[in-house]
């Protein structure tokens, strides 16, 4: 064997050491990569049901402003079923310093006995024998 043959052979690949270490970074790599991409879906589905609780609290309050009559003062709670999901609505009532004013603030929860809810809005109803 020359000496040429034994510096070939020498240098002719990578160490089990170096291997491991290439593994290992991308094995790192690719599971980052793997929890980003589960961040995102989760985030992404977040932001879908939050959009769908906005709609059914703006229907619910297109839906008392289209009604011809008052709600009574208090709250209520409705079930409202809207992109095959059941959904809980909690309407408070409210009189103001105008008696031709009713505040309404309307909350939309997912889960029937969650403590917070995932959309709120607040408006305002003006007296029905002034409405066209």
């Amino acid at each position: 064997m020359s000496k040429r043959d034994v510096h070939l052979r020498q240098s002719g690949g990578f160490t089990l050491i170096e291997v491991l270490v290439a593994m290992t970074i991308l094995a790192v790599g690719v599971s980052a990569l793997v929890m980003t991409a589960a961040a995102s879906t989760q985030r992404a589905e977040h932001l879908r049901t939050r959009e769908v609780a906005r709609w059914v609290a703006s229907n619910t309050m297109a839906e008392w402003q289209a009604v011809p009559g008052w709600p009574e003062i208090g709250t209520t709670n409705t079930e409202v079923e809207m992109v095959g999901q059941r959904w809980f609505v909690r309407t408070r009532t409210q009189r103001v310093a105008d008696a031709d004013l009713r505040r309404l603030d309307i909350e939309v929860r997912s889960d029937k006995d969650a403590d917070s809810y995932l959309y709120s809005v607040a408006g305002f109803l003006g007296n029905p024998e002034f409405r066209l």
